[in-house]
C-alpha cells in the first residue's frame, strides 16, 4: 500500500481520482494548490503525486520543480485540460506521464502502476538529477 497525493484546484476531481487510488488499495491525501502540496508532502511525502498543471496562483509545473528538488524518489504524474506539454518538457523533471482531462479510471490506474514502479526503482537505485534549463527554456517560448 501507497500513500498518494492528488493536487488539484478542483474539489470533484480530487475526490474522484482519490476514489480510484483508494479502490485499488492506497491511502490519497488531498490539496487544492500548490502550496497546500507542499505543505501535504512535508507532514507525510508520498510515493506517487498526480498533479493538475493549469492551478490559480503556482502551477503544477512549479510543484513539479519543488517536489524533484525536496522529494526526489517521489514519482509526478501530471494532469492537464489541454495536450500542451510536450512529453521532452515533462519527463526531464521525473514526471512520468501525463493524463488528459477528462480522465478514465483506467488511465489513472494505468499512471499510477507505472509511477510505484519508478518510485520502487528510485528508492533502491537512486535517481539522476533534473536538468532545469529544459522546463525554463520551454517556458520562454511560449511568451
Amino acid at each position: 500500500m501507497a500513500h498518494l497525493l492528488v493536487v488539484d484546484d478542483e474539489a470533484h476531481i480530487r475526490e474522484i481520482m482519490c476514489r480510484w487510488l483508494t479502490g485499488a488499495g492506497h491511502t490519497c491525501a488531498e490539496a487544492d494548490s500548490a502550496d497546500a502540496a507542499v505543505a501535504a508532502m512535508k507532514d507525510s511525502a508520498a510515493s506517487v503525486v498526480f498533479t493538475d498543471i493549469q492551478m490559480p496562483g503556482k502551477d503544477g509545473l512549479w510543484l513539479t520543480r519543488e517536489l524533484r528538488a525536496a522529494y526526489p524518489t517521489t514519482a509526478i504524474v501530471l494532469a492537464t485540460g489541454v495536450s500542451t506539454v510536450p512529453p521532452a518538457v515533462s519527463m526531464q523533471f521525473g514526471v512520468l506521464s501525463y493524463l488528459v482531462k477528462p480522465m478514465r479510471r483506467e488511465k489513472v490506474v494505468a499512471a499510477l502502476t507505472q509511477a510505484l514502479a519508478w518510485h520502487e526503482n528510485a528508492v533502491k537505485t537512486g535517481v539522476r538529477a533534473p536538468n532545469p534549463d529544459v522546463l525554463s527554456n520551454w517556458l520562454d517560448s511560449l511568451d
